[in-house]
């Protein structure tokens, strides 16, 4: 659920429009498709790979890892809007 406010001013010239915007008002986790990547190495520089010796471009395979993407996160904003 999303919910925005709106407050708009009309002058001669020129229009102002203030508004304040929150997405994902319920804080809810949205599922989306997950993400692939392999594994690395405790130090971080290398991949691991199933017969333990560092990844060659002549062979070698990685250990796919699946990250699950359960994002939810309520997302605020205010805005400025001045037409002439």
């Amino acid at each position: 659920m999303d919910l925005r406010i709106d407050k708009k001013w009309n002058f001669r010239r020129v229009t102002l429009d203030v508004f304040v915007d929150i997405q994902n008002l319920l804080n809810t986790v949205n599922p989306a498709p997950p993400n692939y990547t392999f594994q690395r190495t405790a130090d971080g520089q290398a991949f691991v790979t199933t017969d333990g010796q560092p990844l060659r471009s002549d062979g070698g395979n990685a250990i796919p890892l699946l990250l699950e993407n359960t994002e939810g996160s309520l997302l605020p904003s205010i805005g400025l809007v001045i037409e002439f």
